[in-house]
């Protein structure tokens, strides 16, 4: 069983889960004397289990306080419980003491309570064995939970993924591109940085699916999108915005540079034509629109936009295979 184990409690009751638990010292262990200790490690590691010494005040409110994080909603918490019942206490009186702490400790957050007394003379072997048994089936419990927790974590961070590349250029999509630009506008503001936005579009590209049908239409981006992608520097980003027409964030990037980026990129396009196959060479070019970021533009980046679109559409209405900036 590959899972991980933080022990919260003296060095006795560390010592003697070790040795009472099969397996358990085995694991991945760190074993720390209060929860002081405890939140100094979790800062940087958050294990798949933790036992708490119950006996300990500070382990119950920290206990609720850990479990209220988002980071440790799935990391299996128990409380263990190494005192003895009195022994004036009858057999409903011991029940009903069970039943009130294990209330109390699952309304603090912690997924379950468990009684292993720390003086194993006074059990049985069959009772021993049998919480000894019932402290490792929880443990198997939150391995399983947590070997689940990582898959799905990991299914949605590739369907994350999907959700935010084109599947035909293999560039960031609208929707990644909405979410980049308020991210980036953010970070531009507080860096005192300029921020700049290439709005392109293909020129004429209805014709090439017209003339030429939709697969050498589709090779036709991918193959735009390529000469984007390999062009770019690690601080200008490219996006699919949707059909024929992309674009590039420019981090870190003023007007003048943009517009010098933007004509750079039309040149590439205008003097190399597209090599769709051994009989068929596309010659196109492409409008570009610019804008940069002002002090007065909204945080979403909507002016933004709207000014690099204004732009391009000035430059498809004065003939097209040119660039045209503006703030």
């Amino acid at each position: 069983m590959n899972a991980s184990v933080l022990i919260v409690g003296d060095p006795d009751f560390s010592a003697y889960l070790c040795e009472q638990v099969r397996g358990l010292a085995v694991m991945t262990s760190w074993q720390v004397p209060d929860v002081e200790s405890a939140a100094e490690l979790l800062d940087s590691d958050v294990p798949d289990i933790i036992l708490f010494q119950a006996t300990q005040p500070d382990n119950w409110e920290y206990c609720q306080a850990l479990k209220q994080q988002r980071r440790f909603m799935w990391c299996y918490t128990i409380l263990l419980d190494e005192r003895l019942c009195p022994e004036t206490h009858t057999s409903e009186e011991a029940l009903l003491r069970q039943a009130g702490l294990t209330t109390t400790a699952l309304e603090t957050g912690a997924d379950a309570y468990l009684w292993i007394p720390r003086s194993p003379e006074v059990l049985s072997v069959s009772s021993r064995e049998h919480l000894n048994r019932s402290l490792q089936a929880h443990i198997r419990i939150a391995f399983r939970r947590n070997q689940a927790y990582r898959e799905l974590s990991q299914t949605n961070d590739l369907l994350s993924a999907i959700a935010l590349v084109d599947p035909l250029t293999q560039l960031g999509n609208r929707r990644a591109f909405d979410w980049e630009l308020p991210r980036q506008i953010q970070v531009t503001r507080e860096q005192q940085h300029p921020l700049s936005l290439l709005i392109i579009d293909i020129d004429f590209f209805k014709r090439v699916n017209d003339e030429h049908g939709h697969l050498v239409g589709d090779q036709v981006l991918r193959m735009f999108a390529d000469r984007l992608r390999h062009h770019m520097r690690f601080y200008e980003t490219p996006f699919r915005y949707g059909g024929e027409e992309f674009v590039v964030l420019l981090q870190s990037t003023t007007a003048k540079d943009a517009q010098k980026l933007a004509e750079r990129l039309r040149r590439l396009v205008n003097d190399a034509p597209f090599v769709i196959s051994h009989t068929l060479d596309l010659s196109l070019t492409i409008s570009i629109g610019t804008a940069t970021l002002t002090a007065e533009d909204d945080e979403k980046g909507e002016d933004l936009i709207r000014r690099a679109d204004g732009n391009l559409l000035q430059a498809k209405r004065t003939g097209r295979n040119r660039v045209i900036t503006g703030s």
